[in-house]
């Protein structure tokens, strides 16, 4: 399968020992990491993950399954697995990451061993089941007075009924995969996991994060910040920072 679609890299980027992978959120693209390249060290190459029917990518057909998504970026990850490499994922992004490095794992090619680490943002754990209902079934103006409510959406959006009709399908795709994903049988890894959350998120809950630890044999860490779902807006540099001390040890 051609990668060069599935991972982009930043311009001006010099010769890097390791990749971090940077997986969006559910209705966001990966245009969201480009900033990170001028915040981050060097040494770490930062690739965009992208997914289909989004952005560069908009109007290619939907992926809305977990199995789906990681089969299709498995098959492609392959060339850039030649230098040690991690994930990071954000809310969606974070359970399709998780997966994806379970499946490296049990399927390791020659050479590859899967991530080193894997950083993860706004998701919890696998032991805990969705504690709200799902959204990716309710009617167009449900659908987004719920999506309204997670604070991650532009209001240019949500106030204009073209955009809504032109990003809904890629959105509700995106819950989908997100709210009908699976982990509870997923093998245990063996790298460290690192994850953040916001203390006034609501899903998950900071103690929501904690059952990540039991998703490895490795090292756990996390790191809670002031702010809701998309504390990350506040707390770019100190999640950066982070990243970057954790991945460079």
């Amino acid at each position: 399968m051609d990668s060069s679609k599935w991972f982009v890299s930043l311009p001006g980027q010099v010769p890097a020992r390791r990749r971090l992978f940077c997986f969006p959120f559910a209705g966001g693209g990966a245009s969201f990491y480009r900033s990170w390249r001028s915040l981050i060290p060097d040494d770490i190459e930062i690739v965009l993950v992208c997914l289909p029917g989004r952005e560069q990518r908009f109007g290619e057909p939907l992926i809305d399954t977990i199995d789906g998504m990681v089969a299709a970026i498995h098959a492609a990850i392959g060339p850039l697995t030649d230098k040690p490499y991690a994930f990071f994922g954000y809310s969606m992004g974070a359970i399709i990451s998780h997966h994806l490095a379970c499946k490296m794992v049990a399927e390791a090619r020659e050479g590859d061993c899967g991530p080193e680490h894997l950083f993860l943002a706004a998701r919890r754990s696998p032991d805990i089941a969705m504690k709200r209902a799902p959204l990716h079934g309710l009617s167009s103006e449900h659908f987004w007075q719920e999506v309204a409510k997670y604070g991650g959406t532009p209001s240019e959006i949500l106030e204009n009924q073209e955009y809504r009709d032109l990003f809904e399908a890629p959105l509700r795709a995106d819950f989908k995969l997100s709210e009908t994903a699976y982990s509870g049988d997923l093998a245990k890894l063996f790298c460290p996991i690192t994850v953040f959350g916001g203390d006034m998120d609501t899903s998950p809950v900071p103690d929501d994060l904690e059952g990540w630890q039991k998703a490895t044999t490795g090292g756990f860490a996390k790191h809670v910040y002031a702010g809701g779902h998309f504390f990350i807006t506040d707390h770019q540099d100190a999640v950066i920072g982070a990243v970057a001390d954790a991945f460079g040890d």
